[in-house]
């Protein structure tokens, strides 16, 4: 089942918006080593599938961008208010978002072979968000379980962010 904190968005691809208030964006600046590690230890399919969906939420194309992410998921099927929900939800956060500066992956932990826990930052000019995606590794390919988004900037300094 889907936890929906505050659904929020953006990530990976989105390294190149340049933010007008002046700051760096993550184009301009290095890579944390920790941001590096992350990207590294993904699977290309789990790191193509978050950065596609940042970048289509990125335009603005939330429906869109969650028919990519769930694609061969069985959740749409099984819930799919939940998705609606989700969708709804996160047109409403990214209105409160403001523009997009950048996204970085934060860590990614692992539950056995065939379970993944990704965590990213979404950097706006208003506020971050952290969001967080399940997969599972099942029929030859990685699906989508579950995915929340949080805007307690306590919890980027938790032990279990």
């Amino acid at each position: 089942m889907m936890r929906c904190v505050i659904p929020l968005l953006l990530t990976a691809g989105l390294a190149t918006a340049q933010p007008a208030s002046g700051r760096k964006s993550a184009a301009e600046s290095p890579a944390p080593a920790k941001s590096r590690t992350v990207t590294a230890s993904l699977e290309p399919e789990i790191r193509t599938r978050i950065d596609l969906f940042f970048a289509t939420l990125k335009d603005h194309k939330v429906e869109t961008a969650y028919n990519r992410l769930f694609e061969g998921s069985v959740l749409p099927g099984e819930n799919p208010d939940m998705v609606k929900k989700l969708v709804g939800s996160t047109t409403r956060v990214l209105d409160l978002t403001g523009r997009i500066d950048s996204a970085d992956p934060l860590k990614a932990r692992s539950a056995g072979p065939t379970l993944r826990e990704v965590t990213y930052v979404l950097n706006g000019e208003k506020r971050p968000l952290r969001w967080k995606f399940y997969f599972y590794f099942s029929d030859g390919r990685w699906q989508v379980l579950d995915t929340n988004v949080a805007t307690d900037a306590a919890g980027f300094f938790d032990e279990e962010n």
